[in-house]
């Protein structure tokens, strides 16, 4: 029995995605567009607003159209998905983007980032952040003394994508962030659950520049589209999203997603900071009963493989099979989009040691980077309780090679389900009532004894803290 259904958008660094899911997690139309990010030195990493609101409302169209007419009868509510750590600014009176999208991946604010370092320990405390250039705090300030605006200063928003697109897609045109991405713009006080007016003035920004913040689960208007009329129910960014892709998110359990970025949670009930200040502490639901997470973070991940692509250039994209034949593969230092958790090192310079001609044996040894840089950050959160298994999902999780060396690391079992379009899924799983979860591993991988592997990560990890000091010199 589907009852009501739910329409989810999903707006992600490669592309806007829309999707209709039953209550027992199936999928019954979708559509995606691709999107643009301009990528430019030094740092910089953009996209346009309209293509983002314009590619959005085009895939929920093709979503809702590919629906039978009994089903789409059925739409009762729709959720947004974003980006948690791109920003913009607008208009609050007319909604017109004042400036571009500075993407996630844009580390242009990273100076502000450096003077602030003394206060790391204090940021930390109050929004379980630590500091670093990819969040939007730096950027919002960036926009405030280098754009200019044509617009009266009180009129200026600007924050998380979401409260601008929140402002397209629905006929209100409220300005409203929900506590989830709010939380991610190292603005927020976890304590209070809203904008912190010391983190403010320390990075210089008008009390009136964010929008409201509100639950995750919130009526936030009315998404008005063709033929379309429902109620925006739920807002959330994108990996905390994904932990409910099953249903409620287990302690048990390791949570990665792996997309453009890496993202790996350990699911938190109470709001205590996790010993190791260089695992983020977040929050993945903001509710009457709010959820936390310690989470790590992987900047190259599928975007460190496209990079590898672009310049090895092979004939084919079979890297499982290259895998299989490839038993002494070099090392990679990736440093694509910077480092993440636990170094968070901004710069940019990824390379191959004992490097070789052979392109495959080079995005092979991308890929196991991956696979090194998810066991060096599970060292880092070795002070929680052990996880009993890993629960993998996201464009990359696909290859097998990349799930049986994470287990094999780890020494637990990896689980992948086949619907891997999971950010999607668990925002549908929030807002559909009675809703039901019944859905198995599509694959497990096992733990094997790889001692080649284990010696080849030491190795690695090894060239690849000598790389990071030599740059810090």
């Amino acid at each position: 029995m589907r009852s009501d259904l739910c329409l989810v958008m999903d707006q992600g660094s490669h592309s806007s995605r829309a999707m209709v899911f039953d209550r027992l997690g199936n999928c019954l139309s979708q559509g995606q567009v691709q999107v643009k990010t301009r990528f430019t030195q030094p740092n910089r990493a953009e996209q346009q607003p309209d293509d983002l609101v314009i590619s959005l409302k085009r895939a929920a169209l093709e979503a809702v159209s590919k629906l039978k007419r009994e089903d789409r009868a059925k739409l009762r509510t729709a959720a947004l998905i974003t980006q948690r750590s791109s920003i913009l600014c607008w208009d609050a009176d007319n909604g017109q983007p004042l400036t571009p999208i500075i993407s996630w991946q844009d580390r242009r604010g990273f100076h502000y980032i450096e003077d602030l370092m003394p206060l790391a320990s204090m940021v930390r405390q109050l929004t379980g952040l630590y500091p670093n250039a990819h969040l939007p705090a730096s950027k919002l300030r960036w926009c405030m003394e280098h754009m200019t605006f044509n617009t009266a200063k009180h009129r200026i928003r600007g924050g998380p994508v979401a409260g601008w697109l929140i402002k397209q897609l629905v006929h209100e045109q409220p300005d409203l962030i929900d506590g989830v991405n709010a939380a991610r713009t190292m603005l927020f006080s976890l304590k209070d659950r809203n904008w912190h007016p010391e983190l403010l003035d320390l990075f210089k920004l008008p009390d009136s520049l964010l929008p409201k913040v509100r639950p995750s689960k919130y009526n936030f208007g009315t998404l008005k589209l063709p033929g379309l009329s429902l109620p925006l129910n739920f807002v959330s960014g994108d990996q905390a999203a994904a932990l409910f892709a099953f249903g409620e998110p287990s302690q048990d359990n390791l949570y990665i997603n792996l997309g453009s970025g890496g993202f790996m949670n350990r699911v938190l009930t109470e709001r205590g900071l996790h010993p190791q200040e260089r695992i983020l502490h977040h929050l993945i639901l903001a509710d009457k009963q709010p959820l936390y997470s310690a989470e790590a973070t992987i900047n190259g991940a599928a975007n460190a493989l496209d990079w590898a692509f672009n310049i090895c250039r092979p004939e084919s994209h079979d890297i499982d099979s290259w895998a299989e034949k490839c038993t002494d593969p070099p090392l990679f230092m990736n440093m694509v989009g910077g480092v993440g958790s636990p170094y968070w090192h901004s710069l940019e310079r990824p390379c191959w040691i004992n490097d070789c001609n052979d392109s495959e044996a080079r995005l092979v040894a991308v890929m196991e980077s991956i696979a090194f840089l998810i066991y060096r950050n599970i060292k880092a959160m070795s002070s929680l309780p052990p996880a009993k298994q890993i629960v993998i999902g996201g464009g990359i999780s696909r290859l097998n090679s990349l799930c049986q060396r994470v287990s094999d690391l780890s020494g637990l079992p990896v689980q992948r389900y086949e619907q891997h379009e999971i950010t999607s899924l668990g925002a549908a799983w929030q807002v559909l009532p009675n809703s039901v979860r019944d859905i198995q591993p599509e694959t497990t991988f096992h733990p094997e004894a790889n001692l080649p592997l284990e010696q080849r990560y030491q190795s690695w990890l090894e060239a690849f803290n000598d790389h990071l000091s030599s740059l810090s010199e």
